[in-house]
């Protein structure tokens, strides 16, 4: 065997540790860009940084959301147990060492209720986190898998199902009484025996090891919600068009100061000059920051500007790769961009990434519908109907499609899942018991 050494010249791109510390500077929350600036200024003479009045009670790493004016410092403060929400960020921080994978995980925690449910659905989430919907639910099998067991669970069945696999004790014929707790609330014992092919006695007995279960694992931590921090943007109506400002009184003010005295010292000297480079570095890619943050809102509020006056049923479909194709970036960093982000609209303080939203025929681009103004669409019919005689999904159907839009009656029944409406027979047995 002949072995040869040779060399070959090659070109790639390779990221300087400042690329990589511009990123994160890129997709780093008010709150988390305020202790990383006010951290390098304890170390940099040259770095002066005064954080915003209303950031200073919050701890870095919480994403929250809400205007400025309701901003809350007690809901802030750390209480004698941990949150829901701080215990699976901790889990996250461990589970996925993934960034990109850590952002959907973190999409899927924003979207639990407080009793440790899922309050979106994946569809919902992957379109939020921007993934595929085959990424979102791996990201959330692994959550599942969380402390306690039940955690972001679909719903009651899904929570206690999660939580007998965990003791070891998810049979069959439990497995099938889960999938028909209705039937335990109607008290059809027998029907259900037959079809766990067992005696009443089976399921009364499987009935007991259920009563023994959690329902609700996320009550077992403090009820304290994510703090409501000020919106990173606003948008208002400026000569009959929208404009959209910085909230520059939720951002840290950085100042650049001269270097120290130093006198003939050189070693003094040379950290002062290094002191004064990074605080300088340190101002720009804090403003490219900014700068990119409010270049991508501009462009989703003026292509969007149809949802701001009209509503969401007038979302236009648009993704992060047309804003990047348009701003000259690369979508990753538009994702990072408006990751996490508030913008107060007239329509309240909404999360940046509500402005996109997927085609619903792909490859249609702008000019078709997109899925969010469907979802819409559906809630809007839903909400117009007689309570009395709710309208089925093939009702809603034919309602879309006097509107213009053509649904397939599954495609309704997923979008109904997604805002949460009960399905039909569910609505009438509502209004029958509110009435």
């Amino acid at each position: 065997m002949e072995m040869m050494v040779s060399q070959r010249q090659t070109q790639g791109l390779a990221m300087t540790a400042k690329m990589q510390a511009a990123l994160r500077i890129l997709q780093m929350t008010a709150v988390d860009l305020s202790a990383y600036l006010a951290e390098e200024a304890l170390e940099n003479p040259c770095l002066e940084v005064s954080v915003p009045q209303a950031l200073r009670a919050v701890p870095s790493g919480v994403a929250g959301s809400g205007a400025g004016s309701d901003f809350d410092a007690v809901a802030a403060l750390a209480s004698d147990k941990p949150s829901l929400y701080d215990h699976v960020l901790r889990q996250i921080a461990l589970a996925f060492p993934d960034p990109r994978l850590a952002r959907v995980a973190e999409t899927f925690a924003e979207a639990l209720e407080p009793t440790g449910w899922l309050g979106s659905p994946p569809e919902t989430v992957a379109a939020a986190a921007g993934v595929p919907i085959s990424v979102a639910e791996a990201v959330l099998a692994r959550l599942q898998q969380f402390e306690p067991a039940g955690l972001f669970a679909r719903g009651l069945a899904d929570c206690l199902r999660l939580q007998a696999e965990d003791r070891d004790m998810l049979t069959w014929e439990l497995s099938v009484i889960l999938d028909n707790l209705g039937m335990v609330a109607e008290g059809r014992i027998d029907a259900l025996a037959e079809l766990c092919d067992g005696t009443p006695q089976d399921v009364r007995n499987a009935l007991r090891a259920i009563r023994g279960l959690d329902p609700k694992p996320g009550l077992a931590f403090a009820a304290t919600e994510p703090p409501i921090l000020p919106p990173d943007l606003r948008v208002i109506r400026k000569d009959g068009t929208w404009a959209v400002e910085l909230n520059r009184s939720a951002l840290p003010a950085i100042k650049v100061t001269e270097a120290p005295e130093t006198g003939r010292d050189t070693a003094a000297r040379t950290y002062a000059t290094r002191a004064r480079s990074r605080a300088q570095w340190l101002a720009r890619a804090v403003e490219r920051r900014h700068s990119t943050l409010l270049a991508a809102a501009v462009c989703l509020v003026r292509r969007q500007g149809d949802y701001l006056d009209r509503g969401p049923r007038h979302l236009h479909p648009l993704g992060t790769e047309d804003v990047a194709e348009e701003l000259g970036l690369h979508a990753s960093t538009v994702s990072r961009a408006v990751q996490h982000r508030m913008i107060e609209t007239p329509r309240g303080t909404v999360p940046l990434r509500t402005f996109f939203s997927r085609a619903f025929t792909p490859g249609s681009g702008e000019d078709g519908p997109s899925q969010d103004a469907l979802i819409a669409l559906v809630g809007d019919i839903v909400a117009k109907e007689n309570p009395a005689r709710p309208l089925s999904d093939a009702a809603i159907a034919a309602e879309a499609k006097a509107a213009g839009f053509a649904l397939a009656r599954r495609t309704v029944a997923k979008y109904r899942d997604v805002l949460g409406i009960p399905s039909s027979y569910d609505r009438r047995q509502n209004a029958r018991i509110s009435a």
